[in-house]
């Protein structure tokens, strides 16, 4: 299998990077998963907790994970609930520096019941905690750690374990050369048997073209994550088939509901009616990725059909700018006591696909009399702490070209409610809305999906109508593979790897 990112940590407690766990589907093992139909299933876990099988209590505040029997780490080790234990321990530990920690300081209590139960108490209810080792924080993961294997205080950011992991999963990590490959082979105690592959390698290439060379003369059997314009060279290479399926990673444009000109909701829904996404898709992306009309993608349970869907509609924007006071100009650009419509349009330089997108909007803006200023800047400091001055943190921008990854959970809420604002959170829109935040909370505290879904569907509707954020498409992965290899099914959520067991080629 080729890659083109450089992991940046094999563990993927400790790594930043959606490549970390990834890699570990390979060779880790987590308390429940995701697959390609978008239900959580059991992993160390031998059942999913629910409202229904009593895994989670009537308040919502007691989870109680019961783990597999049977289950040996690949030295040979037992599996067990201190590992389990030992893993939240260093999730919280603040010497560790996890991607988050977000839901785990809801944890009161924690306990083990026995060598196969676990028992996790909260302070509140908190829905997602459910789905939180597969992946919190939106794409990131949280494997089951070692506890014989790493330091007994929990500080495992230096630990060799890193570079050189021991899971439960149906492959073994056998070498690391940086930069160059990782190889695995199989593990034959794995707990639902010895996978049908003998061997896996992963081979680190940063260059998309190198890797579709490589997949067209069979030095690889997979290319992972293949750019659209590439996988259009790629289609009918004898061999090589591809692989396309929508991911939760959607673009959006970032609206500062703050800014002078932003303040008026006329202007923000002027912009969406301004806005063709389809046209944007069929340019940026070949027509590859999923039109948004919300911040929940249309493939998962969460979404509702029925949101407020803007069509693209010069006429519409033209009519709702001219109530909120801007006037066309002879020049074409709209004015208001005498103050040109100027917004800048900032995203991440050297961003092929940001920067097109970007000048198609300040074309398509400019019809409906809106001059665009378009701001490029490192990523590192457009997506910057507040500390570090951050573009998005600070306020320091209109509109922003971005994307968010959400996880197994369909809770953003960090984005949205009034309290996360900088530099509590990332509701870098300064976008307050309280009726949107009891729904929120709402969703959060309760388990059980139908009042959640119609939660979510309200929220939508707010979203939809106040324009915090203009979603654009959802992400469709493309994937080159073999026509040899068998049982790639991609899941839709944190990583496409979720039954890499039963591949065979």
């Amino acid at each position: 299998m080729g890659i083109a990112e450089e992991p940046d940590d094999l563990n993927p407690v400790l790594g930043q990077q959606e490549i970390d766990v990834d890699i570990s589907k390979f060779w880790a093992g987590y308390l429940v998963d995701e697959d390609d139909a978008g239900n959580l299933i059991p992993d160390l876990a031998s059942i999913v907790p629910t409202l229904a099988n009593g895994g989670i209590s009537a308040d919502g505040r007691t989870i109680t994970y019961h783990l597999r029997d049977g289950v040996t780490w690949q030295d040979g080790a037992p599996f067990d609930a201190g590992d389990v234990i030992f893993t939240l321990r260093a999730i919280m530990n603040p010497d560790n520096p996890v991607p988050s920690r977000s839901g785990y300081e809801l944890i009161d209590s924690m306990r083990t019941l026995g060598r196969h139960e676990v028992l996790v108490h909260l302070r509140r209810a908190y829905a997602p905690f459910v789905s939180m080792f597969l992946s919190p924080a939106g794409a990131y993961g949280y494997c089951v750690l070692p506890a014989h294997l790493l330091p007994r205080d929990g500080k495992i950011a230096h630990a060799s374990y890193n570079t050189m992991p021991v899971g439960t999963g149906p492959y073994r990590v056998v070498s690391y050369e940086s930069d160059s490959q990782i190889r695995m082979v199989s593990n034959p105690h794995y707990w639902r048997g010895a996978p049908k592959l003998r061997e896996l390698d992963v081979r680190i290439v940063p260059n998309d073209n190198t890797l579709a060379t490589l997949v067209k003369t069979h030095e690889i059997d997979f290319f992972f994550r293949v750019p659209h314009v590439v996988s259009r060279s790629l289609r009918g290479t004898a061999g090589v088939r591809i692989v396309s399926s929508p991911f939760t990673r959607y673009a959006d444009l970032g609206l500062n509901t703050q800014s002078p000109i932003l303040s008026d909701v006329r202007v923000r829904q002027a912009l969406v009616y301004a806005t063709d996404r389809q046209g944007i898709i069929d340019n940026v992306a070949a027509g590859a990725d999923v039109l948004a009309d919300s911040d929940q993608p249309p493939f998962l349970w969460a979404h509702d059909d029925a949101v407020r869907k803007y069509a693209y509609d010069p006429a519409a924007a033209g009519r709702l700018l001219d109530a909120a006071g801007w006037r066309m100009s002879p020049g074409g650009v709209r004015m208001k006591n005498g103050v040109p419509l100027r917004l800048g349009l900032a995203g991440v330089a050297g961003d092929s696909v940001s920067l097109k997108a970007r000048e198609l909007m300040q074309q398509q803006w400019h019809q409906a009399g809106i001059d665009v200023d378009i701001k490029s800047y490192p990523s590192d400091i457009l997506y910057a702490p507040l500390s570090a001055g951050g573009i998005e943190m600070t306020g320091h921008y209109d509109v922003v070209l971005e994307g968010f990854a959400n996880g197994a959970d369909p809770d953003d809420s960090i984005l949205f409610e009034c309290r996360w604002m900088p530099p509590q959170g990332e509701n870098v829109y300064r976008f307050c809305d309280h009726a949107l935040d009891a729904l929120e909370e709402e969703a959060l505290a309760n388990n059980a999906r139908p009042v959640r879904k119609a939660a979510y569907a309200r929220i939508a509707g707010i979203l939809a109508d106040e324009v915090p954020i203009i979603p654009l498409w959802f992400a469709s992965y493309d994937y080159a593979v073999n026509t040899d290899l068998r049982n790639f099914r991609p899941a839709h959520v944190g990583t496409p790897f979720w039954d890499t067991w039963r591949w065979s080629i």
